[in-house]
């Protein structure tokens, strides 16, 4: 009986990690020759790397972009270190997903895309997903990201089908927002993190 206990128990978590860190990236990001290739649903993307970057954001917005056209896991929108922190110093008491503050909040953030390199980076990534949307339906508090990686560049796109240039599309779409390829993704409570730094 108890063998039997421990067989289930064991291949739940078995079963938690597998999907939680083993899951694969649905892009496939690429190095190749200097430049990142990723494949959306349609298209074959490259993209210099511009620059090692870091930061810690708070999040206001997060999608998933896993199954779609756009070169991205994620698309996010964030608000810097230093304006989270004078935000909770003028909100003390607002700081959860749905408050008033917090709408104002969203429309002061910038749109940032994200790419996971790596699996570890990728599984927190689809975690930040989840829990901003269990956040954001239950009134949560705040979430926070600290991400390392290169930012990048749009520099060719073609169709899969076909073959047609599709750069300037990209290109285009690429100006709305930030994006970067993440070596890193570390989620954390924003009201934590902001007293402990």
């Amino acid at each position: 009986m108890w063998k039997g206990v421990l067989i289930v128990l064991l291949l739940s978590v078995a079963g938690h990690f597998a999907v939680r860190y083993l899951r694969t990236n649905p892009l496939d990001p690429v190095l190749e020759g200097g430049e990142l290739v990723v494949e959306t649903n349609e298209h074959e993307v490259r993209f210099a790397l511009e620059g090692a970057v870091e930061g810690t954001y708070l999040v206001a917005r997060a999608e998933s972009q896993d199954f779609g056209d756009a070169p991205a896991n994620a698309a996010l929108s964030v608000l810097g270190l230093a304006a989270t922190r004078d935000y909770f110093q003028a909100h003390p008491d607002q700081r959860e997903y749905g408050s008033v503050p917090g709408l104002q909040l969203e429309n002061l953030s910038a749109p940032l895309a994200l790419i996971a390199a790596n699996r570890p980076a990728y599984a927190a990534l689809r975690g930040l997903v989840d829990e901003y949307e269990e956040r954001v339906d239950g009134g949560g508090k705040w979430l926070c990201l600290t991400i390392a990686g290169q930012m990048l560049r749009v520099t060719s796109a073609e169709s899969l089908g076909n073959g047609n240039d599709a750069t300037a599309l990209f290109a285009k779409r690429a100006e709305s927002a930030r994006l970067f390829l993440a070596n890193r993704v570390l989620v954390e409570d924003c009201a934590e993190l902001v007293n402990s730094r």
